[in-house]
């Protein structure tokens, strides 16, 4: 992934926020991190990447923000099940988006949905793996990319 690649994950995560709320999330600088290294919250959404592209996608937050987000969307029930949706939802709006500008050479799993914090996270080996931290609101999250071409 270079520069240009990660703008698109930045752009797609703060237009994803402002069409949801009319509030862009704020997107914080990118930065790498290690192959053991896990960045995760409450909820997780994974993408698995195939094709030009190898590796994978994941959208990680807190209980708190999903349940914000339910609510913003009008739904009264917050269970974990309905938390686990909108983690699925996130992810795959975001690397949808992704494909939308990589093209179809990016081609996308159905969303992993994970509750509580495994140990670690699987990521592409032979690539740079960056995180992209994004506070919306109070709340913060992070969008890991870690996808080889």
């Amino acid at each position: 992934m270079n520069e240009q690649h990660l703008k698109i994950f930045v752009d797609s995560a703060t237009h994803y926020f402002k069409h949801l709320s009319n509030e862009p999330a704020a997107v914080q600088v990118p930065y790498l991190i290690d192959h053991d290294e896990s960045l995760i919250y409450d909820y997780t959404g994974v993408i698995g990447i195939a094709g030009l592209y190898k590796g994978n996608v994941y959208f990680s937050a807190p209980e708190g923000m999903m349940r914000y987000l339910l609510t913003t969307q009008g739904e009264n029930k917050h269970t974990p099940e309905h938390c686990l949706d909108v983690v699925g939802e996130i992810a795959n709006t975001l690397a949808g988006n992704a494909r939308r500008e990589l093209g179809s050479a990016f081609l996308l799993s159905v969303p992993f949905k994970i509750a509580g914090k495994p140990d670690m996270m699987l990521l592409a080996k032979k690539s740079r793996s960056y995180a992209i931290p994004i506070q919306w609101r109070f709340y913060m999250a992070v969008l890991v990319v870690s996808v080889e071409e």
